[in-house]
């Protein structure tokens, strides 16, 4: 049986936890659902693809290399990840950006 209420699961990729610095490498282990590292991980820069998308009975939305956050709008982004914040300074979407929103806002 479906869902009782429609739902969108929405994950970024192409940050793979090996090539993002050791907050996301951090990030992705910590979601891992069987204690591995994230290393072999991609999803969005803090959150893994398998995570995003494990909502049961949601429908689901890849968004490849969407950022999970505008780091460098924010006061400690070059702390939190200067990987991330670099790419985002570089034009890389996430998912408030207009080329993602038109992705997953027509599922409104």
């Amino acid at each position: 049986e479906g869902a009782l209420v429609r739902s969108l699961a929405v994950g970024g990729t192409g940050f793979k936890g090996t090539e993002w610095g050791t907050f996301t490498e951090g990030a992705y282990t910590f979601c891992s659902s069987d204690g591995s590292s994230g290393a072999s991980f991609t999803g969005d820069g803090v959150t893994p693809i398998q995570s995003s998308l494990a909502y049961e009975g949601a429908e689901t939305l890849e968004l490849p290399g969407v950022h999970h956050f505008c780091w460098s709008d924010v006061f400690g982004g070059d702390w939190v990840s200067k990987e991330l914040t670099e790419d985002y300074r570089n034009g890389a979407p996430w998912y408030g950006s207009p080329e993602a929103i038109e992705q997953w806002a027509t599922f409104l």
